[in-house]
């Protein structure tokens, strides 16, 4: 599905797909109260054979979704033959938290040839997953890479090429298309009851803990995470496209360093031994969690990498401030922003359309408790306003990191428009964040068609 666009794939399936979601506009109403299919058994999927799977970068994300979650949910289709980390004693801990008797290895091209796998995930820090990426589809072997694919345009078309190259298949993992909610704002847009979406409004917030935490990290350097318009925001422009059915066209953008970096006080290298924990409301005792203390802390020796970073260092140089405006390919346009210092956590969402609006509030961390962690509304134009009723499912970022595993591993019968995500959503994810990075930078509107080529 790769080398298809998202309008041929969704004139391929027709109005079958659409049908089986919510039907026409005139039976809109009685199916948005109607509570949504339940997710297809894994029980009745035929077992297939076991596929040599290894892991290039062993952090949370590594050893979490593409490690533990993976063995324990579909460890019948997978056989781990091989961890590799830069940080050998990092590859370790995860080695003995996920039970496995399995080689490490320091250098990737060395566990390709020696682990032989069939299958490749990658889980590094954001600047190196192209290279990883063309490595593993240059020896052969499928690739499944975290968000984002790559951090600047070079890499994008590098790793273009080599899929095209290689004929081997890439994966994106964008586990937010698979959550419930999300797939609910799907549904309702493909029933065409708002009809044709002529612009969204999209906001999103990430708290003073979430947020600061990008800070504390390596994320902090534009260099290593391509800034947070490509290593978070690359998500939620991958979910705009997808809703639209549209490509990015263009993007223009502003964005500012408001609150961390050179905006505080006072400073320190880190967190652990700072003279100014008492009045930081910032600091982060990392001692007192131990899964962390055991994955990075023990590590430190290894590669001097300090997960308690101080949120003000003067070293930072991305935003956590940022605008946007947006042009697709289907004539919609999308204001976007972003801001990582609020006192809350989630988003707010609009989609204006021909004959209505449908409007989505998430409140993810919040210092109070909502009645409903997600609301969607729907406003037809010259009628009423009703809720769209969606269920809260239990599991990563709302059910969306087991069924995102469920479609990659195990393969279950779910509408077309919910395919894995490939090489051509990964890289037009990335380059509107890439696009707005250059537009804040040279102060211009940039065409997406100028970053990379064969797109």
């Amino acid at each position: 599905m790769d080398g298809i666009s998202r309008r041929g794939f969704l004139k391929a399936a027709g109005g079958a797909a659409i049908a089986t979601t919510l039907g026409a506009d005139a039976a809109v109403a009685t199916a948005t109260s109607a509570p949504p299919a339940a997710a297809p058994s894994m029980a009745a999927l035929p077992r297939r054979a076991r596929r040599r799977y290894a892991i290039v970068g062993t952090g949370i994300r590594g050893s979490t979704q593409w490690g533990a979650s993976v063995l324990a949910r579909h460890g019948e289709a997978v056989e781990l033959v091989g961890l590799c980390d830069v940080n050998r004693k990092r590859a370790e801990v995860v080695r003995g938290r996920l039970g496995v008797d399995v080689p490490i290895y320091t250098d990737l091209d060395a566990m390709l040839a020696q682990a032989k796998p069939e299958l490749l995930t990658v889980t590094t820090v954001d600047a190196t997953h192209a290279d990883c990426i063309v490595r593993g589809l240059e020896a052969g072997v499928d690739v499944i890479t975290e968000k984002p694919m790559v951090t600047d345009e070079a890499q994008c078309q590098r790793v273009l090429d080599a899929q095209r190259t290689s004929g081997r298949r890439l994966t994106v993992g964008f586990n937010y298309r698979f959550a419930r909610k999300h797939r609910r704002i799907k549904e309702v847009l493909l029933s065409g009851v708002i009809g044709k979406v002529t612009s969204v409004d999209f906001n999103w917030y990430l708290d003073v803990n979430h947020g600061a935490d990008y800070f504390r990290r390596w994320h902090r350097l534009r260099s290593r995470s391509g800034s947070l318009l490509v290593h978070k925001a690359t998500h939620h422009f991958d979910l705009v496209n997808w809703w639209l059915d549209a490509d990015p066209v263009e993007v223009s953008a502003f964005g500012n360093l408001r609150v961390y970096g050179k905006n505080g006080g006072y400073r320190h290298e880190q967190c652990r031994g700072c003279p100014h924990a008492s009045k930081c409301p910032f600091f982060w005792d990392i001692t007192k969690d131990r899964g962390s203390s055991e994955l990075y802390v023990a590590c430190e020796g290894e590669d001097g990498y300090k997960r308690d970073g101080c949120v003000f260092r003067e070293d930072v140089d991305i935003f956590d401030t940022m605008n946007l405006a947006v042009r697709y390919s289907n004539g919609a346009q999308m204001s976007y922003s972003l801001n990582a210092a609020m006192p809350f956590e989630g988003y707010r969402l609009a989609f204006n359309g021909e004959k209505g609006r449908l409007e989505v509030r998430d409140h993810d961390r919040q210092p109070w408790t909502p009645e409903r962690p997600t609301e969607i509304w729907l406003t037809k134009s010259f009628g009423q306003r009703e809720a769209i009723e969606v269920e809260n499912v239990a599991g990563g970022h709302g059910g969306g990191d087991e069924l995102l595993l469920d479609q990659i591993f195990a393969k279950p019968d779910l509408p077309e428009w919910l395919r894995v995500p490939g090489v051509r959503d990964g890289a037009l994810s990335c380059l509107t964040g890439i696009a707005a990075r250059k537009s804040i930078d040279e102060r211009r509107l940039v065409r997406i068609d100028e970053l990379v080529r064969g797109i």
